[in-house]
């Protein structure tokens, strides 16, 4: 007899034999508790409860995966009381079901009045209280049995094969339906569970996946999208089963992570269930995962399924089989809802279940779902299934939640690749609207419910709470200032500036004429919608927008400014103030963090680096092929940019460009790899901190040994550019100030003897880390940004002009004049003639043309 089997109102929790007393039941970080253990802590934890002959208690558990928490869950169902199992938001709960008992964050129990008996009036058959899936914090409850709950552990336990000798993780919270389940199949079935009390996007949890050896992990499909880009599935040798449920994945990504699993020696087992049938309802199990990736599989034992037709038009469906509404009956059945406390005297409501989704059930018994009933709405008089466009969006790789008006589709979408235009003219396809009814919002991170599922309320939230901002004097400005520098698509205000085709190069005059425009900007501008800009600024006091004299000017666009003047002025004797160019491949890594590295995927960071590279390498290798062929004074090997290869001990005037086009690439080329990705997602700041410690080696020992011009080679002064990545990814000030100091250090002497050039490099790096803005004089903002957005074209063309003239104020003039001339015509250049912006009418079409829609794609109403 198992754990779970026992009702008894005692302390002991029944094990069958010694062999059993001594497997694993729990670990945690405390180490670990076997079954015999757990037995006589259930023993002593149900002694501290009233007896249950006295009357049974609603004791209120805020489950966590803690071991004192588990364990005093346990002892509750042990002693014969009812569990009332919420999330750490309670109060709503439980004001609406005063508890009996509280249970202490120490595991201990604390009854509300000891000397008083019961308040409420508890069924026999009554065991455990949830919140029902998605309204975790409502005071409507599922009631459960105890007998659902041996039930479904059993036929969990059967269903996915669980042993003695599995591990399974608490990936998910345990107040919801399905984390819960996981711990009783494990219980049920003598295996171990493995409590892990943080986030599995935390860095240390892959480790403790491989250190406690874990062959089972269970996830929604948020959950299974974390662990996959953190490179958990590729990396864990003791994995036998990865469950999903919770919600559907696109079959094209169950098909893709079912064939990694067979490839690397672990299954996918695809699972369909709701609090309401206590946990799961059915398994599709491993070997069938590939062959029928878009079903949830067959009935769990002694379970069935029904279709109930009514209301549903069956000429809507394309396919053959009949389609209703799906009905479960089982012992998972829920005894029924409680709204109030009264109900939690009744006893069983209901025998079915009806589950509210629309489904095909094969003839070999395969479960398909193919809608909700919740999901049909009719905007401008045409029946969509919201659930079906959302289906189709996710099977083209978007992250999405889709929500509906009776006149609008609304999309809310995570990431920063697809465009809002492209994901606008998407969804109208799929959906048969016209696009000027499809709403788009972009987020960093969809809502989500804390069972992992989206938060499909606050998704439909965000399509009407914005201001619109499309009209007005503020927004045509903005569009004034931006449709220069962007792709030639147009401003679409749902777009930001990076998807709108922006980069580094463009920055600095986005950043100032739209500081000029709407005040201070937050420091992810760039990644945010235009329209979000436009409506903080309008929430902004006009007073804090404005200043008569004075404009707030990022530190980058400042220090590229007068980087680029100190370089000129330097190398024509006007002063003596080097290490600008240092300070600039520092900002440089800022920037590309900010715009490369903050993509979500390696592609689209190629995309980004290979545009960085092509602005890059074409001016240079413009101006080393005229100083070549016009003038001698440069050789093949600056035309080919390998100079630092071929030659390194020689004097390099293109070893900034050079040094930037190898460390951007690799870069990119370091990210690609899957743990160091992984890696980089979890923490970015810290993954960049470890490798500016790796990258100080060459930058000492190098230096130590082959002085003078290898310090301008890519080994040598990446350090400064993961600097930059570090200070524009660190996330808290402890961490700027962390950075700072490394990098300041490592400054020190990095040009033996030149301690003004050092100190240039330090202070630069400080303002760099730590102060965002400088407020700037507006006579010189606009000459400043001028400056620095054709900083990289002055400092190529410098050389040759001072070669040509003469008198330092005529060569210094004469450089920033020719650079800015070269700048414009190298900008006009790449951006009007061969713009890495394809327009949206194109890459819809190219896109449609690789992933053509099926039939069985449509989400209209065919008679509608």
């Amino acid at each position: 007899m198992s754990l779970l089997d026992s009702r008894r109102a005692c302390a002991a929790v029944p094990v069958s034999d010694t062999a059993e007393a001594d497997r694993l039941a729990l670990i945690d970080s405390a180490g670990s508790l076997t079954y015999g253990e757990l037995t006589e802590r259930l023993a002593a934890l149900t002694a501290l409860l009233p007896p249950a002959h006295t009357g049974r208690r609603l004791v209120h558990v805020p489950l966590a995966p803690e071991r004192d928490l588990v364990l005093a869950y346990l002892a509750v169902l042990a002693a014969g009381h009812v569990a009332l199992v919420t999330p750490p938001q309670h109060r709503l709960i439980t004001t609406a079901y005063p508890p009996d008992v509280w249970l202490r964050a120490d595991g201990t129990f604390e009854p509300t009045s000891p000397d008083v008996g019961p308040r409420h009036l508890l069924h026999p058959d009554l065991a455990l209280l949830l919140s029902t899936s998605g309204s975790t914090g409502s005071p409507k409850l599922v009631r459960l049995s105890h007998s659902n709950l041996v039930s479904n552990a059993k036929a969990i336990a059967a269903a996915l094969s669980i042993t003695p000798d599995d591990r399974a993780v608490t990936s998910l919270p345990l107040h919801y339906c399905f984390g819960l389940s996981v711990l009783h199949a494990q219980l049920q079935a003598g295996a171990t569970t493995v409590l892990w009390s943080g986030s599995v996007t935390e860095p240390g949890f892959p480790d403790e996946l491989r250190r406690q050896r874990v062959t089972m992990l269970a996830g929604t499909p948020h959950v299974v999208d974390l662990l996959d880009s953190l490179g958990v599935l590729d990396d864990l040798p003791s994995l036998r089963l990865l469950a999903q449920a919770g919600g559907a994945l696109p079959p094209d990504r169950v098909r893709a992570i079912a064939a990694r699993g067979r490839a690397a020696g672990w299954g996918l087992a695809v699972m369909y269930g709701q609090t309401e049938a206590t946990a799961r309802m059915a398994v599709l199990p491993p070997e069938l995962a590939e062959r029928s990736p878009d079903a949830v599989g067959r009935p769990i034992a002694g379970s069935a399924f029904r279709l109930d037709p009514t209301g549903v038009e069956q000429a809507a469906n394309s396919a053959g089989s009949p389609v209703g509404e799906l009905v479960f009956s089982g012992p998972g059945v829920m005894l029924g809802y409680a709204e109030h406390p009264d109900d939690l005297a009744l006893g069983r409501m209901h025998t079915e279940l009806r589950t509210g989704d629309l489904a095909r059930i094969d003839a070999d018994g395969l479960v398909r779902i193919v809608g909700r009933r919740s999901d049909f709405v009719k905007i401008v008089g045409i029946r969509i299934d919201l659930g079906q466009v959302e289906r189709t969006l996710r099977g083209h790789g978007l992250q999405c939640c889709v929500t509906g008006t009776d006149d609008q589709l609304q999309v809310t979408y995570r990431g920063s690749g697809p465009t809002p235009d492209m994901i606008r003219e998407r969804a109208a396809l799929v959906s048969g609207l016209g696009r000027s009814v499809v709403s788009v919002r972009v987020v960093d991170e969809l809502p989500m419910l804390p069972n992992g599922k989206p938060d499909r309320r606050t998704c439909a939230e965000l399509h009407t709470s914005e201001t619109s901002v499309e009209s007005g004097d503020t927004f045509s400005a903005v569009v004034a200032v931006l449709a220069p520098l962007v792709g030639r698509g147009g401003v679409d205000p749902d777009r930001s500036f990076v998807e709108l085709g922006g980069d580094s190069f463009s920055h600095v005059a986005a950043s100032v004429g739209l500081t000029r425009l709407l005040g201070d900007l937050p420091p992810d501008w760039h990644h945010r919608p235009v329209r979000e800009l436009l409506a903080m600024a309008e929430r902004r006091p006009r007073a804090r927008r404005w200043h008569p004299l004075l404009q707030q000017v990022e530190t980058t666009v400042l220090l590229r400014g007068l980087a680029v003047v100190t370089i000129c002025g330097s190398h024509v004797g006007l002063f003596k103030l080097a290490g600008g160019a240092h300070i600039l491949m520092a900002v440089a890594g800022f920037l590309f963090a900010k715009y490369v590295l903050s993509s979500p995927t390696t592609a689209d960071r190629v995309r980004r680096t290979a545009r960085i590279a092509v602005a890059v390498v074409v001016p240079s290798v413009t101006v080393a092929a005229v100083m070549l062929f016009g003038f001698g004074s440069a050789g093949w090997s600056n035309v080919a940019m390998v100079h630092w290869l071929v030659r390194p001990l020689e004097l390099n005037i293109f070893w900034f460009v050079e040094a930037l086009v190898v460390i951007i690439i690799g870069t990119v080329a370091v990210l690609a790899v899957p743990r160091i990705r992984a890696a980089y997602a979890a923490d970015p700041w810290r993954t960049a901190m470890i490798a500016l410690v790796i990258l100080l080696v060459p930058r000492y020992v190098v230096l130590s040994l082959y002085p003078g011009p290898l310090r301008g080679l890519p080994g040598t002064v990446a350090w400064l550019f993961v600097a930059g990545v570090a200070i524009a990814v660190a996330d808290s000030r402890k961490r700027r100030l962390v950075t700072t100091v490394v990098a300041v250090v490592a400054a020190v002497e990095f040009f033996i003897g030149e301690g003004e050039r050092n100190l240039a490099i330090m202070v630069g790096l400080t303002v760099l880390a730590l102060v965002p803005a400088l407020p700037v004089p507006r006579v010189l903002v606009r000459p400043l940004a001028v400056l620095a957005a054709a900083s990289l074209h002055i400092y190529l063309v410098q050389f040759q002009v001072f070669e040509v003239f003469s008198g330092p104020i005529i060569q210094f003039t004469a450089a920033i004049a020719i650079g800015l001339v070269f700048s414009a015509a190298s900008n006009y250049v790449l951006r009007r003639r061969v713009s890495p912006v394809p327009t949206v009418a194109v890459t819809l079409r190219r896109l449609a043309a690789r992933q053509p829609l099926r039939e069985d794609m449509t989400c209209v109403d065919a008679r509608s």
